[in-house]
């Protein structure tokens, strides 16, 4: 783990990952009752409702997951903030994003626990915005503040799986 010289540049992500989290449900669900697509099974307790479920508890363990790695390092979770340590522990040593994609899973999983067709339909739209309107934006920010050890991290981790 290393330690970062003090500045107060951050990434200048695109989309706070949260508030895309909860607000890509919500407008599903608007979504699916001004323009119903009836692609899922209606809400119930079937298979495709407990695969939901699973995917949602999934993701959340691995945001989670994610989420106290950092607390435990020492370092902020918030992108708005500056990385104070390069984190390659816990599920770091698998993938550079666990939060992110444990956010991707989650929201599949709730599309398919609640029947919400359009969720099925944004959890890609999800994925894009988290690629391009974070992840990248943060990968160029750790390459600048923690030089050749973020370059070997990236070099021997998985950027999603």
């Amino acid at each position: 783990m290393e330690t970062a010289p003090a500045t107060d540049e951050t990434p200048e992500i695109l989309v706070f990952p949260p508030l895309l989290a909860a607000a890509t449900p919500v407008v599903a669900a608007l979504l699916g009752w001004l323009l119903p697509l009836r692609l899922l099974p209606p809400l119930g307790l079937g298979g495709v409702a407990l695969l939901g479920l699973l995917l949602v508890l999934a993701g959340g363990a691995l945001a989670f997951w994610g989420k106290q790695t950092f607390e435990k390092a020492a370092t902020n979770v918030n992108p708005h903030r500056p990385a104070l340590r390069l984190v390659e522990g816990g599920p770091y040593r698998f993938t550079r994003n666990p939060m992110y994609l444990g956010i991707v899973v989650a929201e599949l999983g709730l599309a398919l626990a609640l029947s919400l067709d359009w969720l099925v339909l944004l959890t890609p739209v999800i994925w894009a915005l988290l690629h391009w309107g974070v992840v990248l934006r943060e990968e160029a920010y750790l390459t600048r503040r923690f030089g050749q050890p973020y370059i070997d991290f990236l070099a021997r981790t998985r950027r999603w799986i």
